[in-house]
């Protein structure tokens, strides 16, 4: 019997550009650049913690990607990468100014990820030794066969008896021609959902009833929540937890709390911040907190407070991912 250790994460692994606000950059001709995409994200804060994760993705035939594979090797992350002509997927963002107000400007289509098959491993190779498997709707939004690959392969793990998870993080940019609706067909073999009432709303067509003030401490936000999340598992019975963040911003300030729902409602502690200094990553840090609580076998209250903390933490932390000052186990 083989041993099942690894973490499975797929999507696109991106350059993130980040010039200043100020447009400083071009005085200086020195740009900021960060390796990104949501699922790296996620496995790499996971590799930080010691698991042992995959990362399935694209890239292309030259030196970057060369440079790319051995940085995340040297990070313990193993790199299943479909190989073709083509170019790695980009995007601009500012990481400074006003969090409320930015604007990203994606350079992603066509790139080796989006024009890839996904056809070069197989489904041996792809699971071997995988215990969970993880994927967020930006993958599925990204192409046809992206979209086909996501179902597939959360079919096979629901075959080998892996955990699956989804990250419900809507971007509108990435959806706006074609219908979010779609991704009703993978719910049915997700056990772990990440997300927020407002994009469960797009997704899976399941409303905001409640009259919102638009505040962080609004009571209607958590009964929405519960009320959202029994729909969730009254349509897909195989979902076992639901997680939902919710971070208020306003300029720079900013209001951060999530819960987890699992046959009930559990609420994180509140933070806030008069400044922040990273708007990229939050979201991927909490979830990636929540697979490393869930494996442990932790208490759901801890791997909300964990997850909660983590994910605060992160809009400190310039760039797309933790770094080592984030120990989720001395936190």
């Amino acid at each position: 019997m083989q041993d099942s250790s690894k973490i499975l994460c797929f999507g696109e692994l991106l350059l993130h550009f980040a010039p200043d606000s100020e447009g400083n950059w071009l005085n200086e001709q020195s740009l900021k650049m960060y390796i990104g995409g949501a699922e790296y994200n996620v496995a790499a804060a996971l590799s930080q913690w010691k698991n042992s994760v995959k990362l399935l993705s694209a890239l292309p035939e030259n030196f970057v990607a060369n440079q790319l594979e051995s940085q995340l090797n040297s990070k313990g992350i193993e790199v299943l990468a479909e190989k073709n002509k083509g170019r790695i997927g980009t995007f601009y963002l500012s990481s400074d100014g006003d969090m409320q107000n930015a604007s990203v400007v994606y350079d992603r289509f066509p790139s080796v990820f989006t024009q890839s098959d996904f056809e070069t491993f197989s489904d041996d190779g792809i699971f071997s030794e995988v215990k969970w498997l993880h994927i967020s709707t930006i993958t599925p939004a990204l192409s046809d066969q992206a979209f086909h690959k996501c179902l597939q392969i959360m079919k096979e793990a629901r075959t080998r008896n892996i955990t699956v998870s989804l990250d419900l993080n809507y971007r509108a940019l990435l959806w706006q021609n074609q219908n979010p609706h779609k991704i009703k067909e993978l719910m049915p073999f997700v056990n772990v959902l990440m997300g927020n009432i407002w994009s469960v709303e797009q997704f899976l067509n399941i409303p905001v009833e409640y009259e919102l003030n638009g505040n962080f401490d609004d009571e209607n936000l958590l009964k929405q929540a519960e009320k959202t999340a029994l729909e969730i598992r009254r349509q897909f019975p195989e979902v076992e937890k639901i997680a939902n963040t919710f971070r208020f911003t306003n300029g720079e300030q900013v209001n951060y709390f999530a819960t987890l729902f699992t046959d009930e409602l559990l609420i994180s502690k509140k933070y806030n911040s008069d400044t922040i200094k990273e708007r990229v990553g939050s979201g991927d840090s909490f979830m990636a907190a929540l697979i490393h609580g869930i494996l442990k076998g932790n208490p759901d209250q801890q791997i909300l407070e964990d997850a909660t903390k983590v994910a605060f933490k992160k809009l400190f932390v310039k760039g797309d991912t933790i770094d080592e000052s984030i120990n989720i186990e001395t936190l």
